[in-house]
């Protein structure tokens, strides 16, 4: 998943022979939200709709859209769409950076296809090499940046209780004005982009490097569960097979997804299984972040995947955040104990993309009195750099990154992101019956600072 320094570099100077914003994932990587009937080229740029036109004579239009085709050529003549804001912001800063455009380039599923993509051009329909699709919204957890777009806990909360009414905008999380901006899930049966899917599916799976099911919870969704029968069908041995998952399910549903995978490596139907799960922070702050965590059980799942599966792979999405900076230490902690006694013969990677969305989470919006928390978890990073069962050079990069865009932060917006932030916690608070500062004590004078009208 990640290289060393040098690699990455190669791969920045290989996009910008053919121009300066070309990026392989705008044709070989796809995240397809078949639940709301929206794709975007990776999960970076926002959604776009799939339109009808683009299903109905080809089911791979779900990918090929033609909003896609329009900025697949404008890549090529050195044009930044605007969707992909996040790696521009990450290469006009200060000094040397590496976006997610130079990262993916040099990933196994997109370097052996760039010569391809350059001859497909912007106008051919092309398989995506590393898919990733939901299926559904159902989810058990409430994430504090989630949204009912993708969690149909969040969904029930903001249908009893309303939108959180924040400074910046009157009503944030609006049920009525989501469905109107088409980001409310669609109903699971008769969907006609889950149809279309799987009409893709036979003609679209031996081209797949790398496919994963995310969502909502994946495990809570039939289709899911219809892929693990799809394969075992029709072995797919050059395919790396993923899950996001919370491991919050129920102790059953967690058997059974136990169980299958077993069966896939054993029988070798598929090359490789990675389990991607998501944690932001370690222990109480971590529950907080992610509403409905239990982090022990969370822990002991971890542990019991790894068991069970001695090839199978782990991978930890960290939406680095705001809340992410004061326990983040000890989770990496936990990671290197992880990587000593389970990470031989395995990859257990760690990623941290940066929140951006929404505005009032991220890491931008905290004073520079809080800085050293990552200079630190930067300073320990490096310490154990390029050591055995250690972090790997592009997991530090990327953390690198995430501290120079926070010392990029605007102080004007600054201030107007930090009273969303209060306003929506304090609501947070009295729907979930959690506790902030109590959760949170590192940041009591930052709070009581904030001023609101709420």
């Amino acid at each position: 998943m990640y290289g060393d320094r040098k690699s990455i570099a190669n791969a920045k100077e290989k996009l910008n022979a053919v121009s300066p914003s070309f990026c392989v994932a705008k044709w070989l990587n796809a995240t397809i939200h078949l639940h709301l009937g929206r794709t975007h080229s990776c999960h970076l740029p926002p959604h776009h709709p799939i339109s009808p036109k683009d299903i109905k004579k080809d089911p791979s239009g779900i990918h090929n859209t033609a909003e896609k085709k329009s900025q697949r050529k404008l890549m090529l003549k050195g044009k930044r769409p605007a969707g992909c804001q996040s790696c521009w912001n990450i290469e006009d800063l200060p000094g040397e950076h590496y976006s997610d455009r130079h990262f993916m380039a040099h990933y196994f599923w997109a370097e052996p296809h760039f010569d391809e993509v350059i001859e497909h051009g912007h106008k051919k329909s092309i398989n995506p090499r590393y898919l990733e699709v939901s299926f559904s919204s159902s989810c058990n957890f409430k994430c504090s940046y989630c949204s009912p777009t993708y969690s149909s806990s969040w969904e029930k909360e903001v249908k009893k209780f309303g939108a959180y009414k924040l400074d910046s905008t009157s009503l944030y999380l609006e049920p009525n004005i989501l469905k109107l901006r088409k980001e409310m899930p669609l109903p699971e049966e008769d969907n006609p982009y889950i149809e279309a899917f799987w009409k893709w599916w036979p003609n679209l799976s031996p081209d797949l490097k790398v496919f994963r099911i995310t969502g909502g919870e994946p495990l809570l969704s039939k289709d899911t569960f219809k892929i693990f029968d799809e394969i075992k069908k029709k072995p797919l041995p050059q395919l790396e097979f993923s899950i996001n998952t919370n491991l919050g399910i129920p102790q059953p549903t967690f058997n059974k997804y136990i169980e299958h995978i077993k069966e896939l490596l054993e029988k070798k139907y598929i090359a490789r299984y990675m389990m991607y799960t998501s944690v932001d922070s370690y222990g109480p702050q971590a529950e907080y972040i992610r509403n409905g965590l239990d982090f022990n059980l969370f822990k002991t799942r971890v542990e019991s995947y790894l068991q069970s599966h001695p090839k199978a792979h782990l991978s930890f999405m960290c939406t680095f955040n705001a809340l992410s900076i004061f326990n983040f230490k000890e989770f990496l902690k936990w990671i290197l104990e992880l990587r000593k006694l389970y990470g031989k013969g395995r990859n257990l990677f760690i990623d941290t993309p940066y929140l951006r969305y929404p505005q009032f989470m991220t890491v931008q919006i905290l004073p520079q009195k809080y800085h050293h928390y990552l200079e630190n978890i930067i300073r320990f990073m490096r310490e154990y750099e390029g050591k055995e069962a250690g972090f790997r050079s592009g997991e530090v990069i990327k953390m690198e990154r995430i501290f120079s865009w926070m010392k990029e932060a605007k102080p004007e917006e600054q201030i107007k992101h930090q009273k969303d932030f209060k306003r929506f916690f304090l609501e947070h608070d009295k729907r979930r019956d959690t506790n902030f500062l109590e959760t949170f004590p590192e940041l009591e004078e930052f709070w009581n600072s904030i001023e609101t009208d709420y």
